[in-house]
């Protein structure tokens, strides 16, 4: 109560939704609680994302703006200031606590809960012997090496391996593994005895280490449920083994963290198996779009107007839940089809790994479809082999997450990027693992609806106990934080409260599991469609109606939506038939050629080579840096970010710090000077010692001759590579001047700024060619050729 500066409120203005409503605010230790006779509405610290206070509003009130991690966004506005920095500074402290013993889940104490046996709900010998370890098969054993968690701290106590592989050989193929992490069993189907096994990438390194132990244990697992040959000697269906080690990340990840002693398996010494990477982005990459699916929504909501589709797809959310629902295809076809092993693995195996064991399970599995089922496969999945639910769910909240805002914009903006900037490191570790896991389960339930006995109501409750900290199931990041803390003794499990509220989380379309008992039927395994054109967003989870987020986008005068769809490499659309010229190199060619007439005809204008292309790319240099070993590792949990949308605070930030970068081949590049130079023959050429060279002068610029790529931050100067000439007077220097926050080409068909290229000649006559006009698509509105279609200029494709 300490951190209490007031407790109650009477006369606060909530705003919600479109909602405005007045009422009292009542301050406890662990909630904020409006009152007011049709509507109360409790919000749990640990679910505050941000809180924002602002200047005083035109109404006379002051307004609090809190966003939560649940996407409900409120505005308090309190009658006077005093009392709004007494709330807002309150709200402060309870949220930004030092430890998770303070969150509300250790003092929770409900009045009654039907059900008990939410910590014991999941014993694993009991739910390995369920899938046939021990009875159905002999080839697995229960090994006791991690009792004491001090073989690996991060996996569960009880660990399922193959029955000729000896504790001896765990220990030492454990230290091939990033944290300690083998390969051991997460599945074994039914049908076939195949198995689902999970691990972290190898410590292979740039000496390409390997380890014998580790590849006799994965011999072992692959050949646990080989097929004895038939009297006939005739090939059984699905004998022939197609067993996979699926890297969940992609190719360029796996081999970046070679650099730092780990990377992925060299095939060369694993026997009968081939391995696959799924190309699934990292931690950051996820959090990055979440957040721009939410500002959207966010938005909307503000301004009061519907949701605009296309903004939606341009935070391609969709695409990431495809990329899971697609490698988790796979496994299953593999395991149900193939009748072989998959081993899956990411860089530590907490969080792509979790995700794709838990989601193939799912639908190999009829009985993970139970209301009780699901809640074992949880445990299993996620909370017993480590998936980092405080780092992910940021838990521990910080000070920097709460903004005060003040009439003077000039202090606003240096604010916000500070709030930015800290962020951006203290929030690396946090992202929406498990809020994928539970989007694709909604995915697979509304393809299925009739297959599963809890409903959506479910998924959305453990959505918000995942942030709420009422439970302690979600609590640390590992099974023996949670024995340490005592979490069992000390909280209640989310499970007595879904049980004991059974009745909530049924879904009356469940047809008792009869389509899986069907003969001629799919046995029980299902198989989700992955193309993101067919998902749906999840709207409930956003509060808002299917059709708010799902429906088709309205085409009014085809001048804004209909023609953003023409400049969308994915668009359903067809692309212009225009008679212009779909070549990019020709427009840019042309479109130089006319402006500073350099045409065929010219004396100044070399014809024997073509100019093939120009790419500007603007870079954040807060985002491109990499400042640390520890951020350089390139894997899930510190990769850095590269080529994301700004936010538009950091707009102005951008515009003077941002740096530009063309990309051209050393033959596009020779072609530029001579358009730009003539025919004088200063050509500029790339070289491998790593300058740009003519034969009037050298300018220092970097140069990767490998990579075709010249670099510059803030001006490319080309000295000296002019000559008199009456006609055209070729341009003494090039400077570029970044006027906006552009960085990838998704982003300039949204933005009024472009760079542009200033060119001044000797006789000071300065003449500017903007990115505008060099790439028209650059624009709100795609520019119409004089033939009426849209100008196909430099279609954007990120």
């Amino acid at each position: 109560m300490d951190y209490l500066k007031i407790t109650k409120v009477e006369d606060v203005q909530l705003e919600k939704r479109q909602s405005t409503r007045v009422g009292t605010l009542h301050l406890t230790t662990h909630q904020l609680i409006f009152r007011h006779p049709q509507e109360e509405l409790w919000i749990s610290y640990p679910i505050i994302h941000t809180v924002e206070r602002r200047p005083q509003a035109s109404n006379g009130l002051w307004p609090l703006i809190i966003r939560c991690r649940d996407f409900l966004f409120v505005t308090l506005s309190v009658p006077n200031e005093r009392e709004a920095i007494d709330v807002f500074e309150s709200i402060q402290k309870l949220t930004c606590i030092s430890s998770i013993e303070q969150l509300y889940a250790f003092f929770y104490k409900p009045q009654s809960l039907g059900s008990s046996d939410g910590w014991s709900i999941y014993d694993p010998e009991k739910e390995f012997d369920r899938m046939g370890v021990g009875s159905t098969t002999r080839a697995w054993r229960f090994s006791t090496v991690n009792r004491s968690y001090s073989f690996c701290s991060t996996y569960p106590r009880t660990l399922v391996v193959p029955q000729k592989i000896s504790d001896n050989v765990l220990t030492h193929a454990c230290k091939f593994r990033s944290k300690c992490r083998i390969p051991t069993l997460s599945y074994l189907h039914w049908s076939n005895m195949a198995s689902i096994t999970r691990s972290s990438q190898p410590m292979v390194g740039l000496k390409q280490n390997r380890s014998i132990q580790d590849e006799k244990l994965i011999e072992a697992i692959f050949q646990s449920n080989a097929l004895p040959p038939t009297p006939t000697g005739q090939l059984v269906y699905g004998s022939t083994a197609t067993n996979l080690i699926v890297d969940a990340r992609p190719t360029a990840n796996a081999m970046a963290n070679v650099a730092i002693g780990a990377g992925t398996e060299n095939m060369d010494h694993y026997k009968n198996c081939s391995k696959q990477y799924m190309g699934i982005e990292n931690i950051h990459v996820m959090r990055e779009s979440l957040g721009r699916l939410v500002e959207v929504i966010q938005t909307a909501d503000a301004q009061g107007i519907p949701v605009k589709k296309y903004h939606l797809h341009k935070s391609s959310w969709l695409r990431y839940i495809s990329s899971l629902l697609e490698s988790s295809l796979l496994i299953i076809k593999n395991i149900h089809v193939n009748n072989s092993h998959v081993l899956v693995h990411c860089s530590d195996g907490w969080d792509r790994t979790a995700q794709l064991t838990s989601i193939s399970e799912l639908c190999l599995d009829p009985y993970y479809r139970t209301l009780r089922g699901f809640q074992i496969l949880i445990e299993k999945d996620w909370i017993s082999f480590g998936h980092k639910f405080s780092d992910r769910s940021g838990h521990l909240s910080n000070e920097r997450y709460f903004i005060t805002s003040s009439a003077n914009a000039a202090n606003n903006a240096f604010n916000s990027m500070q709030n930015k900037l800290y962020k951006q490191s203290h929030v690396r570790e946090t992202s929406p693992v498990f809020h994928q896991f539970l989007d694709c389960v909604y995915q697979i339930f509304a393809q299925h609806p009739e297959r599963f006995e809890f409903n959506e109501n479910l998924l959305i409750q453990l959505h918000y106990h995942l942030y709420s900290c009422q439970y302690g199931t979600f609590l640390f990041n590992s099974e023996k934080e949670r024995n340490d803390y005592k979490v069992a003794t000390l909280t209640y499990s989310i499970w007595d409260y879904i049980n004991s509220n059974r009745k909530n989380f049924l879904n009356p379309l469940y047809d008792e599991g009869k389509k899986d008992k069907e003969e001629m039927g799919d046995q029980g395994v299902l198989f989700p469609e992955s193309d993101w054109k067919k998902l749906k967003y999840w709207a409930g989870l956003f509060g808002k109606r299917d059709e708010e987020l799902n429906g088709e986008e309205l085409i009014d005068d085809g001048n804004s939506v209909a023609a953003k769809s023409l400049w969308r490499s994915d668009s359903p659309l067809p692309r212009s038939t225009s008679p212009v010229s779909n070549d990019p190199s020709r427009n840019f060619e042309s479109s130089i050629n006319s402006r500073f007439s350099l045409n065929e005809n010219s004396p100044n204008m070399t014809t024997s080579r073509s100019l093939k292309s120009l790419t500007l790319e603007l870079e954040d240099p807060w985002r491109d840096e990499v400042t640390s070993n520890e951020q350089a590792l390139w894997d899930e949990d510190s990769k850095p970010l590269l080529h994301t949308e700004s936010s538009n605070e950091l707009n102005a930030l951008v515009q003077n710090l941002a740096r530009i970068t063309f990309n051209f081949g050393a033959q596009a590049y020779s072609n530029v000077a001579n358009i730009l130079d003539g025919a004088s023959g200063n050509t500029l050429t790339g070289t491998n010692d790593t300058h740009i060279e003519s034969n009037v002068s050298r300018s220092q610029i970097p140069y990767n001759h490998e990579e075709n790529r010249v670099s510059t931050r803030e001006m490319v100067s080309f000295a000296s590579m002019t000559k008199n000439n009456n006609t055209n007077t070729p341009p003494s220097s090039m400077s570029v001047s970044p006027t906006s926050s552009i960085r990838t080409w998704n982003t300039l068909s949204t933005t009024t700024g472009f760079p542009a290229l200033s060119f001044k000649s000797r006789e000071n006559k300065r003449h500017s060619l903007s990115a505008s006009e060099i790439l028209s698509s650059a624009t709100t509105t795609p520019p119409i050729s004089p033939q009426g279609e849209p100008h196909p200029l430099f279609l954007y494709d990120s």
